[in-house]
């Protein structure tokens, strides 16, 4: 069966790509009526510092939408029901676009859901959830807050790689390779076997772990929680997932808000460089907005004198690493990975200013330690929590939407190695694995590359000028792909714009509440700039 499509030559165009619900292999409709009239129960939660009042369930849905007979998995839900305003949401999903019935706009009148995926691919929406509702507040009173874990992620049937695969991940995902065939050697088969032992240890829901099959997933919680469109806020990874359901479901789209947008159309390649270019940026920038603070600045009242700082601590730790007060080794990529954690927040600016200032004049990595082991959800003895699989999801989802393989990925490497040390002496270095990441998985689907005018309503997509990690070129890229969409400007720093801007989310929340989207070329200026 053909997925939705819209009329004219939009439609005629989707036809082609149209994934919705697949026919099976003998042409036969697969019957989804069990998981489109299911009903969810809801209950406690067990998420780590849940929110007051944060309610948790399960979404049945197939392993395979062609072959629904073929086995099940249980998505974990969770929600903050609407703020208590009178009535409660009942689903009555506002058409996208448009104010209250009366012709007024009605802010705190029941919406239905709002369905939020906070990026990765990997990271989980039920633990992701109660941190965001503070920046929510006005939200509150009209939608229930909803996100869910996507399959394969958290504690929705999560991928697994084994425990050496899992080391190797991530080792070799933001590792160095030594300038030498010996070294791309070593590398391409750490890669390989990490997609072997994937294989072996996930079994049968990997071929259907993907943004493709999470879109459904997205549609069968849309139909459970009683909401006839699916209103949407995707951050990151979460707007390529919501570009998916437009096109995959453009008549059962609302309001939809999408933030630190996502390529769409960037190969393996071309995404790792983009990326190495902007987090190059965001460093210079970072260095010298520390530096416009003169004697305050601990790095150095010049840019140049805080360069300086910087490229002597790095050599240092090239030449010997640093001890933590674990006694773990803290070495130059260490350091790396510290400042990239930090490009993604100016509220870690001066913090990362600190920690690279006393690791210079007193050889204590500390700060910068601790900077990391919370990006990566680890304790003070360096464990993640058991339901984390955040490395291993995020492998598995870019290759399955990847449909481009290396022939020869270590001839890859050579190639690419002087083309990314040019675009970022600091993290070129370390992203051109990236290029090669998916060796040894099959070929992935290219459906996304070709999403063109997906006869959704209009979208509102947030860029941010110096967002390190979905480069601002993206935003105007993907709006063009999907048809309708207005891109909003943010001119700060950092990785998303409605949690460091009270203009952006204030333009947000209006479109989220009345429907009213701001004239495209609309800008918010930079409010918070670092204190160093």
């Amino acid at each position: 069966m053909r997925g939705r499509t819209t009329a004219g030559a939009a439609g005629a165009a989707l036809a082609l790509l149209a994934l919705a619900v697949p026919a099976a292999a003998d042409g036969r409709k697969p019957d989804l009526t069990r998981f489109y009239t299911q009903h969810l129960t809801w209950g406690g939660c067990t998420v780590p510092d849940a929110p007051k009042g944060m309610e948790c369930a399960e979404l049945t849905v197939p392993i395979d939408y062609a072959r629904p007979e073929d086995g099940t998995i249980a998505l974990a839900v969770g929600r903050v029901r609407a703020a208590e305003s009178g009535e409660g949401p009942t689903g009555t999903g506002t058409e996208a676009g448009t104010a209250s019935p009366t012709g007024a706009a009605s802010p705190t009148a029941p919406k239905g859901s709002l369905v939020f995926n906070f990026g990765g691919p990997g990271e989980s929406g039920l633990k992701g959830l109660g941190g965001f509702t503070a920046d929510t507040a006005r939200l509150a009173p009209a939608y229930d807050l909803v996100s869910f874990d996507p399959r394969g992620v958290g504690r929705s049937a999560p991928v697994r790689c084994g425990a050496k695969a899992e080391q190797d991940i991530e080792s070799s995902s933001d590792s160095a390779t030594t300038d030498d065939a010996e070294g791309r050697a070593q590398l391409v088969d750490e890669l390989r076997t990490v997609a072997e032992e994937c294989r072996r240890t996930t079994g049968k829901l990997l071929p259907h772990v993907g943004t493709i099959n999470a879109s459904r997933d997205l549609d069968v919680l849309r139909q459970a929680l009683g909401d006839k469109k699916l209103n949407y806020f995707g951050i990151s990874y979460g707007t390529r997932l919501g570009a998916v359901y437009a096109a995959q479901f453009p008549k059962r789209t609302g309001r939809m808000v999408l933030d630190a947008v996502d390529s769409l159309t960037a190969n393996a390649a071309e995404s790792a460089l983009a990326q190495a270019t902007a987090f190059q940026k965001g460093l210079d920038t970072f260095l010298s907005d520390c530096a416009a603070q003169g004697a305050v600045c601990p790095l150095g009242a010049t840019t140049a004198k805080a360069t300086s700082t910087l490229d002597a601590t790095v050599a240092r730790l090239d030449r010997k690493s640093a001890t933590t007060a674990s006694g773990a080794e803290f070495t130059s990529a260490d350091l790396r990975t510290a400042i990239t954690n930090s490009l993604y927040a100016e509220q870690l600016w001066p913090t990362l200013a600190q920690g690279i200032a006393t690791l210079h004049d007193k050889g204590d990595p500390a700060v910068l330690d601790e900077i990391n082991k919370q990006f990566a959800g680890e304790d003070a003895q360096g464990n993640r929590a058991d339901d984390d699989n955040s490395r291993e999801a995020l492998l598995a989802v870019n290759c399955a939407d990847d449909p481009e393989r290396a022939k020869d990925p270590a001839a890859e490497l050579a190639s690419l190695e002087k083309k990314f040390a040019k675009a970022s002496p600091m993290f070129g270095p370390d992203q051109v694995g990236a290029a090669i990441s998916c060796t040894g998985w099959p070929a992935g689907t290219d459906y996304i590359r070709k999403i063109d005018k997906t006869g959704a309503p209009p979208v509102l997509l947030i860029g941010t000028k110096g967002d390190p990690a979905t480069p601002y070129q993206w935003a105007a890229q993907t709006a063009r792909h999907l048809g309708k969409g207005v891109v909003l400007t943010y001119e700060g720093e950092g990785h998303g714009g409605y949690t460091a801007s009270q203009c952006v989310r204030d333009k947000a929340d209006t479109f989220l509440l009345d429907g009213v989207l701001p004239p495209e070329g609309t800008s918010c200026a930079r409010e918070t700039p670092p204190e160093h």
